[in-house]
């Protein structure tokens, strides 16, 4: 449990999932006047206590916000779900308990799901080979003065570049980057969208957002494009492995944004120097900044393995703060109107 601001006025309970780096960035961008108590997993025990003076719940969707929480926080006056999904929060307790309740899209998922829908069209397209063609000697082909009727379309000749139209997406790891993902990948009609995720959605977020839940294996042995978005942990560690990549299709592609350490990169600088995989894009690494000379970085100098690598920035150049999280708690604090309120009904 880690305390931040002890001379505030208003009390936050703030239920996470995350670490203690991220916890700390939480608590120093507190507003003044209010203080945070951060719960990471909490037992029954001490999340009531917590909850006793808690005017405010602020809530990552690592858990549900039930009536039997509300029941034990008298003092109630406000919950805030950082993220957009608010199907495991009592929003029926919470109008009669007159507590209300706002879903404010987080930022840095926001910018992190807009990368990734760039890498999958980039890997997809083959850009790192495209860029590098524009720098290479060219074809011995004459240049001739473009107009309506005269040019030379892909005289490379390439034979590859795919669409995201009607692909399969399988993604691993649904959290809130991943919902963001999905709402933007609808315009792109892929064929299916599937995911695998311990916890499963409510089969009317599935149906709302156009997904399908199936397990690990059949995200790996059945997809097009394979989007990992895995957090780091035990039993994440290394889950893309040599044995995952071998499951994969040859044609099919990987992007990858969740946490360095869940691919074996060894196995997948294997996997696309032998062609097992069509290719690959990714923004976080297992040691960090990614030295020049690792296998990776030699490995985008062959064209024909497609991969593509960014150090680390799917979330922008947004600092390291996390002050945008608390502007509809301030909004409500102020008394002025909120932007995301959610009602029941």
């Amino acid at each position: 449990m880690t305390h931040a601001k002890s001379r505030a006025l208003t009390r936050a309970v703030m239920l996470t999932d995350r670490g203690q780096r991220h916890q700390r960035q939480a608590a120093e961008a507190a507003p003044e006047g209010l203080e945070i108590v951060m719960l990471r997993r909490p037992d029954p025990e001490h999340l009531r206590a917590a909850l006793a003076d808690a005017e405010i719940i602020i809530s990552e969707r690592n858990q549900a916000v039930t009536a039997q929480m509300l029941a034990v926080a008298p003092k109630l006056r406000y919950i805030l779900r950082l993220g957009s999904l608010v199907h495991d929060i009592d929003l029926v307790a919470a109008h009669h308990a007159r507590v209300r309740v706002s879903a404010q899209p987080v930022m840095d998922s926001i910018l992190a799901a807009e990368h990734v829908l760039m890498m999958m069209l980039a890997v997809l397209r083959h850009l790192g080979r495209s860029l590098r063609a524009m720098t290479e000697p060219m074809p011995p082909v004459p240049a001739r003065k473009t107009d309506e009727d005269t040019f030379a379309y892909n005289w490379r000749g390439y034979r590859d570049l795919q669409p995201l139209l009607g692909k399969r997406v399988a993604v691993l790891g649904m959290g809130e980057i991943g919902i963001e993902l999905i709402r933007r990948l609808a315009p792109f009609r892929p064929g299916t969208l599937w995911y695998h995720k311990r916890t499963p959605y409510p089969p009317a977020v599935e149906q709302a957002l156009g997904l399908e839940r199936v397990s690990f294996e059949r995200c790996l042995r059945d997809t097009d494009v394979l989007v990992s978005l895995l957090p780091y942990a035990a039993d994440t560690a290394h889950l893309l492995s040599a044995t995952a990549f071998d499951m994969m299709p040859p044609h099919s592609v990987l992007v990858h944004a969740g946490s360095g350490g869940v691919i074996d990169e060894a196995a997948l600088v294997s996997a696309l120097s032998r062609r097992c995989i069509a290719g690959a894009a990714l923004d976080t690494f297992e040691f960090e900044p990614l030295p020049p000379d690792h296998p990776l970085v030699e490995l985008t100098r062959d064209s024909q393995a497609n991969l593509l690598l960014t150090p680390h920035v799917a979330s922008g150049s947004i600092p390291n703060s996390r002050e945008e999280d608390f502007a509809e708690i301030v909004r409500f604090l102020r008394g002025e109107p909120l932007r995301f309120e959610v009602t029941c009904g």
